[in-house]
């Protein structure tokens, strides 16, 4: 059994609530994934259920890095129903999103290989910055 980081995991949770937040006020209907569920944390459906996209959010902490966001290998994979939310918390302000087709993020984000293993990121754009529109 994997041992979660508190702070990273409340982190996460912060994002994920900040999204669903958002996009339910902008009309959508979204439904939380169980927390372990691989890849999709949250599906997300028009008023009138002609389109669902599912999300992936990654957040950053308001004190941490705000110039990019860690991935796991699975964003290896992209599907044209998967969206990925990044969030960069902000100190008592609104966070910042930046919304992403997951084969953007497939082609574009950074592999590096260390000595202690290989790491998966994406860099923010500001292209990217509150995409809402990608939803509809």
């Amino acid at each position: 059994m994997r041992l979660v980081n508190r702070k990273n995991f409340i982190t996460g949770m912060t994002g994920v609530y900040c999204v669903a937040a958002e996009l339910s006020s902008r009309g959508f209907l979204v439904t939380l994934t169980s927390r372990n569920a691989p890849i999709v944390d949250m599906m997300v459906s028009t008023p009138d259920l002609t389109k669902t996209t599912n999300v992936q959010v990654k957040t950053n902490k308001a004190q941490g890095t705000q110039s990019f966001w860690l991935l796991s290998g699975e964003a290896r994979n992209s599907s044209p129903n998967l969206l990925y939310v990044f969030v960069n918390l902000r100190k008592n302000e609104k966070p910042n999103y930046y919304i992403v087709p997951s084969n953007r993020v497939a082609k574009e984000m950074d592999v590096e290989r260390t000595k202690g293993g290989v790491w998966f990121s994406f860099a923010r754009n500001e292209r990217d910055k509150n995409r809402w529109d990608l939803f509809d």
